[in-house]
């Protein structure tokens, strides 16, 4: 027997299912497929798909990233902030999603730091690294649509773009790092993990953008958003390809 938040969880995902798209939802994604497709395979994804694995890239990206990956329930608690309860249909539905989505964020951080200490890292490396200018656009970014978006254009950005983004990433390279370190190391937690579910909560994530988008000036923005996050994830992996940078 399931417990009562267990119970919860699952009727919110169930609640969730794929619904067809509007027209406006089908015309976004189809014009941000290419878009989507270069964020996904930049340069260190595609090496790592046919290549041994830089072990020297992978260092680096991997102490770049942190921040985004430290203030992922961040942004998501910016969202949170945003919803309400009994104020207008399924509300309480988006606001559970939310907060059983930050409960899950929990762990990430740990598991992050199993992975870059394969690779060297100390977490003092990690913690106390500057990013550089593309992934602190990257994280500002973010930040800065979660705390000043609506909830559509925030989940729309976090939730849906990046969270797929990186959902397609790992399960692509993850074959890479399990020759490399041995099935059924912590090493691969983070990355795992991602690979097996990241192709819901993406999907889960648009279905929140369809309920909170209620006009053609916020359709205008989401797309702008989730535009905008491809475009920046793109370019602080684009950044993590060049020699010896973050290393």
């Amino acid at each position: 027997m399931l417990s009562p938040r267990s119970q919860r969880h699952k009727e919110v995902k169930d609640s969730l299912q794929a619904t067809p798209h509007p027209v406006w939802v089908e015309d976004m994604l189809e014009s941000l497929a290419d878009q989507w497709k270069a964020a996904v395979y930049t340069p260190p994804i595609a090496q790592t798909m046919t290549e041994p694995v830089d072990q020297e890239m992978w260092k680096g990206l991997l102490r770049e990233f942190f921040c985004v990956v430290e203030a992922f329930p961040k942004y998501m608690g910016l969202s949170l902030a945003k919803t309400t309860y009994g104020q207008s249909p399924r509300d309480s539905l988006v606001r559970d999603w939310l907060i059983g989505n930050i409960r899950v964020e929990a762990l990430h951080v740990r598991w992050y730091l199993d992975w870059a200490a394969w690779h060297g890292h100390s977490t003092s490396d990690i913690t106390s690294h500057r990013p550089s200018p593309e992934i602190a656009s990257l994280f500002e970014w973010l930040w800065s649509v979660s705390y000043r978006g609506s909830l559509a254009e925030a989940v729309g950005a976090v939730n849906y773009a990046i969270e797929g983004v990186i959902g397609e990433c790992s399960r692509v390279v993850l074959p890479s790092f399990t020759k490399l370190y041995g099935e059924g190391s912590k090493s691969l937690t983070w990355l795992a993990a991602h690979a097996n579910y990241d192709d819901a909560h993406p999907r889960e994530a648009l279905e929140i953008v369809k309920l909170a988008t209620t006009s053609a000036e916020e359709i205008r923005r989401v797309h702008s958003s989730i535009s905008r996050s491809l475009e920046l994830f793109e370019k602080a992996f684009r950044a993590c390809s060049v020699p010896h940078r973050g290393s």
